[in-house]
């Protein structure tokens, strides 16, 4: 590029962040002004009044509001999305605001909060830490340890998924939420697993960095390094072999227990599970001391997954909802209907997750014909469709 056409272009983006930083001040500016007006007329905005209010704008709640921003707001405005879930969501609250603090206001004295999630599968545990860095505004990544490869052999190595990343978030990625979901994965025997294992804590380490390939649509690559001490790095899974370990642990109790000390706990073994669970099953020292927290996801009982449907702000209900107000068709859900699929779903050991899929397969019919005007989906409705 010539020196001429090298100003111009100089020229031409400085006036493109004059006017995006001019418009971001401006939107900041009027939202404040909205707040201020609400709160003199109707009084103090709660939590579902904030995200109503950034729904159609391009602000977070770090640049909105930042003084409301508190682990206990932050756990409130989690639970519209995640029920019966208190552990995580107060835990996940505190490692990412623990993390806005050491990165994006410069306390990096504060310690790192690294979390490892544990639960059954489809109970939400990737799920929440993805609405959380949503809600902040933070760049993040999730990348499936399933699937993951080492570096160098072709497919999906970690290098590969911050290149993807890279391209997207750019140097802030310095201040990312790095999601390794089905991390237990990684834990089962085998030379690849350790070699991907022992990269990933090469890149968690308190002072090292990750390398990656920047690449562009011309084909062109060169190497990135960008430091990881200012990462949020969460770990999601079910860690099967954590129940032998948590079994031989309470072998001499009786709770959790049949008498006699069966081998079968009652419930969900996660719930059991401790810290020191997790070291034996590592067995990798400098893995433990990289993580600070973990939390529990458990199953939800009927009565939770039903208010699941009738009350979160993502419920699988609003989908079909649309699809059939598109149709001119009204579609609402009672509370036994609510009842009988979390009944259902829990029957199946389905989750969360397979709430939508369960919906779906008893609405296929009605969403295919398209004939009714009206559909009520009641505790009658769903008993016949499963019959």
């Amino acid at each position: 590029m010539k020196k001429g056409e090298k100003y111009e272009m100089k020229e031409m983006l400085e006036k493109e962040f004059k006017r995006i930083r001019d418009r971001y001040t401006y939107t900041r500016s009027a939202m404040k002004d909205r707040v201020s007006k609400w709160e003199e007329k109707i009084g103090p905005l709660g939590i579902e009044d904030i995200t109503e209010l950034l729904k159609n704008s391009s602000l977070t709640i770090m640049t909105a509001f930042p003084e409301r921003v508190t682990p206990r707001f932050m756990e409130s405005w989690l639970s519209q999305y995640l029920y019966g879930q208190k552990d995580y969501a107060r835990k996940i609250a505190l490692a990412f605001y623990v993390h806005n603090l050491r990165t994006n206001e410069g306390n990096p004295i504060l310690p790192r909060t690294n979390l490892l999630v544990h639960g059954p599968s489809g109970s939400g545990k990737t799920y929440g830490a993805q609405k959380m860095a949503e809600f902040l505004g933070m760049p993040f990544c999730v990348i499936n340890c399933n699937s993951l490869v080492q570096e160098g052999i072709i497919g999906n190595s970690i290098g590969n998924y911050f290149t993807t990343m890279y391209r997207k978030h750019g140097n802030a990625m310095e201040h990312a939420v790095i999601i390794f979901d089905e991390f237990d994965k990684l834990l089962e025997k085998g030379q690849f697993n350790d070699r991907i294992l022992n990269e990933l804590l090469n890149i968690i380490d308190d002072n090292n960095s990750i390398s990656f390939n920047k690449s562009d649509l011309t084909g062109c690559y060169e190497k990135v390094t960008l430091p990881t001490n200012k990462m949020l790095f969460i770990f999601t899974g079910v860690f099967r072999r954590l129940e032998d370990i948590i079994k031989k642990r309470l072998g001499k109790r009786t709770i959790g227990f049949e008498q006699g000390g069966a081998s079968v706990l009652t419930g969900d073994y996660h719930q059991y599970a401790t810290e020191e669970d997790f070291r034996k099953l590592f067995n990798r020292p400098e893995l433990s001391g990289r993580i600070q927290q973990y939390a529990c996801v458990r199953e939800l009982q009927t009565e939770e997954m039903a208010r699941l449907l009738l009350k979160s702000k993502e419920s699988p209900v609003i989908g079909f909802e649309k699809y059939f107000q598109n149709k001119d068709i009204t579609f609402s859900i009672t509370e036994e209907g609510a009842m009988a699929l979390a009944v259902e779903a829990c029957r199946r050991n389905l989750g969360v997750r397979g709430l939508k899929s369960l919906m779906f397969n008893i609405l296929s019919d009605d969403m295919f014909l398209l004939k009714r005007k009206k559909i009520i989906m009641d505790d009658a409705y769903v008993e016949k469709k499963l019959a």
